[in-house]
């Protein structure tokens, strides 16, 4: 909950917009598409939130903080940041369903039919 609140914040952060983010996305390139990067993170992180929608809100904050930390990267710029919020995440994750990272967890067995 709290790192999914730390998401939230850092999305309002970005529509706000803070100059140290100003800054730091005008380096990357990115500058234009800040307001459209915090209603992702707000969006995602609610997403999370929600017990019915958790595993769709983990999946699609992987892939957002696994593209941070691949834009960092190809700037030459350390991902660690990214990387640990991710870790955050999956640690939450994990947490609040202990079944999150089992392979097939909570999805029907399929019935085998004979020919």
């Amino acid at each position: 909950m709290i790192i999914s609140l730390a998401i939230i914040a850092a999305g309002v952060a970005k529509l706000i917009p803070v100059a140290g983010l100003v800054t730091i996305y005008a380096r990357l390139g990115l500058l234009d598409y800040m307001p459209l990067l915090g209603v992702t993170e707000i969006l995602f992180a609610i997403v999370f939130l929600i017990p019915a929608t958790m595993r769709h809100g983990l999946l699609l904050l992987t892939g957002y903080f696994g593209g941070a930390m691949a834009v960092e990267f190809s700037h030459g710029n350390v991902f660690l940041v990214p990387a640990i919020i991710l870790s955050l995440v999956w640690l939450a994750a994990y947490l609040r369903d202990r079944s999150v990272f089992r392979a097939g967890a909570h999805f029907p067995r399929t019935r085998k039919f004979q020919v």
